[in-house]
């Protein structure tokens, strides 16, 4: 829970809590009348008459009595009714008067129920100052000032209002207050502080402050037993913990803006370590709890097992409940069971460890590690139950890797390790494999190694980069070959991802160590993500050159490629990046640059960077050398960097910037320099600007300058053609006009192979097909103003109407739509070229309605079909079973013999096809004697409407034996 949302939880609760007490005032206090002392001021009509006394209440009423007193005459803060606008609901004030009366000014805190909305209003010209006055334990103080007044109102549904003042309240309560048992677990302070600010400008913030906070996470009696000195053994003076809650940051702890804060607490024992102990605020079931977590470790004396327990302890849930004090629960101290557990196992030869922890979704992840002498055992997996938005989900990776050198497979290879990756209800999440490969961490999911030192890490990323995904499946298989003594290491796992749309992942890792992979003074590592998606179609590959080095020299970079299919065609080519003025395409990383370290440390370094990227209209490549020789801020730096851009369509044109400077440096400041920023563009003309610096010492001398020469090349580009030289004979390709055949069939007719290849040819036409005519020669709909990437005059093509049968207007007819290349119609500026994708999808045709066309004659069609049943028969086995049919003695008969034995060769009976007639509706009189033979392409009342003159709803379609004779 993030500290928003656990502010809004705890402010619902103290608004119900408010609620209630004001609901319980107004039914035990009378009615007043108007307090006559509001008579002309913006409290008039709404401050009621003062109450003599607070009378019982509910919990928050009490701590009010508590901290207060009983609000009587010698109180300096008075309960008044309250009734913010005229017919709203009655409600209780407190009141903060000067002590020279009202007229000195007067500050008024009204709560109204039914929702409940609290009003701030602050006389003008108020300045107050409650003194500290102490009752009991408590001890309150305030200031509050508004030179122009201060009238606000806070409720659900409400607009956030400004402060129109400066108000500070603050209540302190000292001694011992204890949380838990009495001789642990649990929690302690010597005291609390609770502020409330307000200052124009800035949002309220009130401040909780637990004053020497302790906590023991142990019984007593426990505690002695492992030898810890104390329940509650703090390496230092117990810290104050403040919690601070505003509208701009949520609710939190103030020293680390989180939701948990560290505690200096330490369980040192024999077999008992702690790896540290942190306060937290949590949430269970809409209620927020204060929780005590310590991770340790623990031994048993003699044996060589350990176990290891993350973020366990107690914790107290925080009640503003009206029976009982806003607070802490002691009644209800639970456990906070263990977030993982781990443990550790050496027995030689065997040893190993395991983790099992919650993860973030509210589900489990685990991992074992056993090394076998013989072979070492990974498995790890992430278990999700169902929660009524998601089905139960797991995801398994198990992996066996062979002791050095590993299964020798010859030509100095072997086999390493093994594996595979099962999912169930999970999905693979590209953009967090590409952001596992950039960061060099493909071995998470690739054979881990120290898996469980590393467990939460691994665990997370699994969960991070496979989430949850109802209906969907993974499933992997994962290999690890070595070469040389494990000089050159491949790992690799190809991930499937089912059912459709399904697609294909390919997760590798690269590594080269030498000239000893175990301290290596060259280390080259190379993580690979590709990705197939066969329904796009769509081919991606991610290398990342993460982790790499060189004698110490770091060594970075990434490579891409995406060749994309379908309604967004794309192809990009990329080696460490783009030129910085070219957007990148949707769901494109961003790529690190590819870079060489040459650092040798001391103040003297040298960096190398490059790119190179292809499009689909333009070449693009540059780099940079930065050079920094200084010591204690002395010394020389340089720049040299290039960027290149070269544009082939529509026209060729290339842009190249070139920096470059050389600095002398004294004590971190500069004593001299000279630097040149130059952009050459061309040609035809050229065009050269950019900026020259140089400096010396307090002179600086810069020179901007923009230079332009050459001419348009003197005979202007070609003239496009007419589109319509192309666009007639496009028409005319039977491939423009298409019959597409329906999706389903109307009846049961099954075509032969001749009939589907002619229909297929277009020499036949379905008779429920629908008609598309379409074209690539132009856009529909759109002004043009280049042809064949040249350039032609403004126009517009669109289709008038189409006649089939029938003239049809094309604005009533659904369009097609093809993918056409921008630059070969429209003009592009640079930055457009370098924007605007490889293809875009434009109007190209119209689909067609079938009215009016006119159908050939019916011909007679045979679509009889017969059923041939034939079974194998097995071969025949002698038997000695004695059967009740003599022959049946001798030899096994199977059941589908005795079947065939009854069947005879042909049919005895053939059932002649019923015919059809056309009969009366009212008396079934025989109106057409055989209507069998109609036109089998057109429907049959359409066939038969020229020979009747009865409308179809006094006429039936029968079989003839159906019909009165």
């Amino acid at each position: 829970m993030d500290p928003h949302a656990l502010l809004q939880q705890v402010a619902g609760q103290l608004r119900a809590l408010a609620e209630d007490a004001v609901h319980g005032l107004v039914r035990s206090l009378p009615e007043l009348g108007e307090d006559p002392s509001a008579a002309g001021t913006v409290l008039a009509g709404r401050l009621l008459a003062v109450h003599d006394k607070l009378p019982s209440g509910n919990s928050l009423v009490e701590l009010v009595r508590e901290t207060l007193g009983d609000l009587d005459a010698t109180s300096p803060v008075r309960l008044h009714g309250w009734r913010r606008a005229p017919g709203a609901p009655l409600g209780v004030a407190l009141v903060l008067d000067d002590p020279a009366g009202a007229a000195g000014g007067r500050a008024v805190l009204g709560v109204t129920p039914d929702g409940p909305v609290f009003d701030v209003v602050v006389t003008p010209g108020t300045a107050l100052t409650l003194p500290q006055t102490d009752h009991g334990p408590w001890s309150a103080e305030a200031t509050v000032t508004a030179a122009q007044g201060w009238d606000a109102a806070f409720g659900p549904g409400l607009p956030p209002a400004p402060p129109g003042g400066s108000a500070a309240i603050r209540l302190r309560r000292t001694g011992r207050l204890t949380a838990g048992m009495t001789d642990g677990p649990g929690v302690s302070v010597d005291g609390i502080g609770l502020a409330v600010t307000s200052e124009p400008g800035t949002p309220a913030a009130v401040e909780l402050e637990l004053q020497g906070f302790t906590a023991a996470v142990l019984p007593a009696a426990l505690a002695r037993l492992l030898g810890i000195g104390g329940a509650s053994p703090m390496s230092g003076p117990p810290a104050p913990v403040v919690l601070r809650a505003d509208r701009a940051e949520g609710l939190r702890f103030a020293g680390t803006g989180g939701l948990n804060v560290p505690l200096p607490l330490r369980l040192n024992a024999p077999a008992v370590s702690s790896r540290g102990a942190a306060l937290e605020l949590t949430s269970d079931s809409g209620e927020p709890r204060l929780a005590v977590s310590v991770s340790a470790s623990a031994g048993l004396p003699g044996l060589p097992l350990s176990v290891h327990l993350e973020r366990a302890g107690i914790e107290l849930p925080v009640t503003f409940a009206p029976a009982k004090r806003p607070g802490l629960d002691p009644s209800r101290l639970g456990e906070l069971f263990p977030d993982g557990i781990g443990t550790e196992l050496k027995v030689p030869p065997i040893s190993g460890g395991g983790v099992v922890r919650r993860t973030s979704d509210q589900g489990y992840g685990g991992l074992i590690s056993i090394d076998l002498g013989v072979l070492r055992v990974q498995a790890v997996a992430l278990f999700r139950p169902p929660d009524g938005k998601a089905p139960t989900s797991f995801l398994a990776l198990l992996a066996a890797q062979f002791p050095t050198p590993g299964i020798q497979l010859g030509l100095g290879f072997a086999l390493d390790a093994v594996g595979g990756l099962v999912g169930v209800n999970r999905r693979a999440d590209v953009t967090a494999l590409q952001q596992l490969v950039g960061d060099g961490n493909a071995d998470h999911v690739l054979f881990p190694d120290r898996a469980v030192e590393r467990a939460q890490e691994i665990i997370g990323s699994l969960g991070s980069a496979f989430p949850v995904a109802a209906g969907r499946v993974l499933v992997g298989p994962m290999i690890r070959l070595n070469w040389g003594g494990r000089m050159v290491s491949l790992s690799g796992a190809l991930i499937l991802e089912l059912p459709a749309p399904a697609r294909a992942l390919l997760l590798g890792r690269l590594l080269v160590g030498l000239p000893d992979p175990t301290v290596p003074l060259i280390r080259l590592q190379a993580s690979v993500l590709g990705r197939v998606e066969p329904a796009v179609p769509l081919v991606e590959l991610l290398v990342s050159l993460s982790g790499s080095w060189i004698v110490g020299l770091a060594v970075r970079g990434e490579l891409y490629l995406l060749v994309r299919g379908g309604r967004q065609p794309e192809f990009v080519l990329s080696a460490g990046g783009f030129h910085p003025r070219y957007t990148r395409p949707a769901r494109v990383p961003a790529l690190n640059r590819l870079q060489v370290d040459l650092a040798p440390g001391q103040g003297w370094g040298l960096r190398m960077e490059a790119y190179f990227a292809v499009t689909s209209n333009a070449v693009m490549f540059g780099g940079q050398v930065q050079l920094d020789a200084t010591i204690a801020g002395c010394g020389v730096t340089g720049w040299l960097g290039l960027d290149a851009l070269f544009i082939f369509d529509p026209v060729f044109a290339f842009s190249v910037h070139v920096r470059a400077g050389v600095a002398v440096r004294a004590f971190g400041r500069r004593l001299a320099g000279i630097a040149l920023d130059f952009t050459l563009e061309g040609p035809a003309p050229w065009h050269a600007f950019g900026t020259g610096s140089i400096s010396v010492l307090f002179w600086d001398v810069e020179l901007d300058f923009d230079v332009r020469w050459g001419s348009p090349p003197a005979v202007p580009p070609k003239a496009g053609r007419d589109p319509i030289e192309a666009l007639t004979p496009e028409l005319a390709q039977s491939k423009a006009w298409a019959a597409e055949r329906p999706a389903a069939e109307r009846t049961a007719l099954v075509f032969t192979r001749e009939a589907n290849e002619k229909l297929n040819q277009g020499a036949l036409v379905h008779p429920d097909a629908t008609l598309r005519v379409s074209q690539r020669v132009v856009p529909l709909g759109v002004p043009i103003s280049r042809f064949e990437r040249r350039p032609v005059p403004a126009q517009t093509w669109t289709i008038k109407e189409i006649t089939l049968g029938t003239t049809q207007p094309a604005g009533g007819l659904p369009s097609l739509s093809e993918r056409f290349v921008p630059g070969e119609y429209f003009e592009l500026t640079e930055d457009a070229q370098l924007s605007e994708p490889a293809f875009v999808s434009r109007a190209s045709g119209l689909w067609a309605r079938s009215d009016g066309i006119v159908l050939g004659a019916g011909h007679r069609v045979d679509d009889g079909y017969e059923t041939g049943y034939e079974p194998p028969l097995p071969d025949r086995e002698f038997s000695l079973w004695p059967g009740l049919f003599r022959f049946e003695s001798v030899f096994g008969v199977s059941a589908a013999e005795r079947l065939e034995r009854w069947r005879t060769p042909e049919a005895a009976i053939k059932v002649r096809p019923a015919k059809l007639s056309v009969a009366a509706t009212d008396s079934l009189h025989p109106l057409l004697d055989d209507v069998t033979l109609v036109d089998a392409t057109a429907d049959a009342w359409e066939a038969m409407s020229d020979r009747l003159d009865r409308p179809q709803e006094a006429l039936r379609l029968l079989e003839s034996w159906e019909v009165g004779r």
